[in-house]
């Protein structure tokens, strides 16, 4: 068993008396940024979670030393955290794959295999790409067809890195106006043949233009990794907006009842920044995450 493998499944093993279907997760941005890791793992484990998902960029630099990359998978492990995905988006905002200009894609390639090695100092299973935009504002600046086809051309170029190393790459459902549904991202998924391309499904981010519930039942299996965020939607005036765990119109009922059926028993992490007037901030998002799990 690869070692990140190895030391996913020791830390299922060892919440699964609180939580015997699911890994409860967070995302590091609900710590301040300048707060060291090993600090925020410890406050992740003391809050009752069991795995984190960190960025590049926020949490350690794309030429983090493997020395260093090692300690921080140490400092983790001590607390009792998996570090559950990475997410590769800052480096490919900056280069994205299906920019005009074949350096500055090359220049993505070029990250996305940096992320797949740091992915392996880490113990980490899984990387998170927010790697394509079609446009900046009302602007458009990327059609739909050539994104998909330099996407496609690109991340093919790391796939056979990926399966080498065990690690799943993992495009998320964003607000890019890309694979705006579920058959699209099913569709772009399928065309990689590979058991290493999966998504990462985000419930919040999906509620303009589609149900959770269906994106999970459609892409099934090929769900790797899921954040959680609430969706408030607009009407009567009032503007859409995310919330809180619990206070928005996701059906996490339903959600739930999908995510049972197709099987899916890995991390499940809350994307929610920090806000640094909500008092036990931490404790509410996780009290909040056991009350959607107990759904289940």
């Amino acid at each position: 068993m690869p070692l990140a493998a190895a030391a996913f499944s020791a830390s299922a093993q060892a919440q699964s008396q609180s939580s015997p279907r699911f890994v409860k997760g967070i995302c590091s941005i609900i710590f301040p940024r300048e707060m060291p890791r090993a600090e925020c793992f410890a406050q992740a484990k003391s809050a009752g979670f069991d795995a984190i998902e960190l960025s590049i960029g926020a949490d350690f630099p794309l030429d983090i030393g493997r020395d260093e990359a090692r300690r921080m998978a140490d400092a983790a492990a001590k607390a009792g955290i998996t570090i559950a995905t990475i997410w590769c988006s800052d480096p490919l905002h900056q280069n994205p794959l299906n920019a005009a200009d074949s350096a500055v894609r090359a220049r993505g390639v070029d990250a996305m295999r940096r992320a797949i090695a740091i992915a392996g100092d880490l113990n980490c299973g899984a990387i998170l790409l927010y790697a394509v935009r079609l446009g900046n504002g009302a602007r458009l600046e990327f059609g739909s067809q050539e994104t998909w086809d330099r996407y496609t051309a690109e991340l093919t170029k790391v796939v056979p890195d990926a399966e080498r190393a065990k690690v799943f790459l993992n495009p998320e459902n964003v607000w890019n106006k890309f694979l705006l549904s579920p058959l699209e991202m099913r569709t772009f998924v399928d065309q990689f043949h590979s058991p290493w391309v999966g998504t990462h499904f985000d419930a919040g981010n999906c509620m303009q233009y589609g149900y959770p519930e269906d994106w999970i039942l459609t892409l099934g299996q090929r769900i790797k990794r899921i954040h959680f965020k609430d969706f408030k939607l607009g009407g009567r005036g009032e503007p859409a907006r995310f919330a809180d765990l619990l206070e928005g119109d996701v059906n996490w009922k339903a959600v739930m009842a999908a995510l049972v059926k197709v099987g899916y028993n890995g991390p499940i992490s809350p994307e929610i920044g920090r806000n640094a007037n909500q008092a036990d901030q931490l404790k509410q998002v996780s009290a909040a995450l056991d009350k959607i799990l107990a759904m289940a």
